[in-house]
C-alpha cells in the first residue's frame, strides 16, 4: 500500500475535504502529520471528519501537532480564558472543548508523537539533529516544536509544523526530509503527498485553501 500523507490543516475544513478527493482509500494509507486546529474557522468539523476517517479506516495514522498538546493543556488543566492565546481562545468560541466536546480533547491529548516503518518516519516538526529532547512535549527542540537543522535518517522524515516559503511541499536533501506543510490556516495552501512503498515521493497535491476557511 502507499501513504497518503497530508499536511497541516489549522481548521480548513473544506479545503481538506476538496483534498481527501485525490486520496484513493483502496490503495493508500491515510496519514496526517497533526495541526487540526486553529486559525481558521472550522477546527470542530475537521477533528469531527479526521475522526470519523480514523474510525472508518482504522490503519489512518493521526500524529499529535503542538495545537493539540496545548489545547489539551488548556482545558484539562482548566486554564483561565484570560491566559489562553489568543487564537486558541478564538477556537474555543465555536468549539466547546471544556464540556460538548471533552472526547474530542482526550483524543487530542493521547495522539501519538510520530508514525515510523521501514521507509518512512512521520512526526509533526521532525526529530532535531542531534536527537535531543525529542519526546519532552514542552521542549522546543521536541517532534511537536522544532524548527532548525533535521537528523538525516536512511528512511524518509515527512514533517509539517513550518510552513514552507514557496506554499507546496519541499524537500531538503541535505536532511532526506519532507516538508509538506504548505501554511494552511495562513491563508495559503493545504498539500498531501504521496509516497510509495519505497519511501518515494511519487504525486503531490496543493490546494489553495477556500474563503469559506479563512
Amino acid at each position: 500500500m502507499n501513504y497518503f500523507i497530508v499536511g497541516d490543516i489549522h481548521g480548513c475544513y473544506h479545503t481538506l475535504k476538496k483534498l481527501l478527493k485525490c486520496w484513493n482509500p483502496k490503495e493508500e494509507q491515510l496519514i496526517f502529520v497533526g495541526d487540526y486546529i486553529n486559525k481558521g474557522k472550522h477546527s470542530k468539523e475537521v477533528v469531527q471528519l479526521v475522526r470519523k476517517l480514523q474510525s472508518e479506516y482504522p490503519n489512518t495514522i493521526c500524529i499529535k501537532g503542538n495545537h493539540e498538546h496545548q489545547m489539551a493543556e488548556y482545558i484539562l488543566n482548566d486554564t483561565p480564558k484570560h491566559q489562553i492565546k489568543e487564537n486558541y481562545k478564538n477556537t474555543l468560541e465555536h468549539y466547546d472543548l471544556r464540556h460538548k466536546y471533552k472526547a474530542d480533547v482526550l483524543w487530542m491529548r493521547d495522539l501519538p508523537l510520530y508514525y515510523e516503518n521501514s521507509v518512512l518516519y512521520v512526526s509533526h516538526a521532525g526529530v532535531n539533529f542531534l536527537g535531543f529532547r525529542k519526546f519532552k512535549q514542552e521542549s522546543m527542540w521536541s517532534v511537536l516544536r522544532f524548527r532548525g537543522k533535521m537528523k538525516k535518517m536512511k528512511k524518509l522524515q515527512v514533517i509539517g509544523h513550518t510552513p514552507t516559503e514557496i506554499g507546496k511541499p519541499v524537500y531538503m536533501k541535505q536532511y532526506h526530509t519532507l516538508n509538506i506543510d504548505a501554511g494552511a490556516g495562513n491563508h495559503d495552501a493545504m498539500a498531501a503527498v504521496v509516497i510509495n512503498k519505497s519511501g518515494k515521493v511519487v504525486q503531490t497535491y496543493v490546494e489553495k485553501v477556500l474563503k469559506i476557511d479563512k
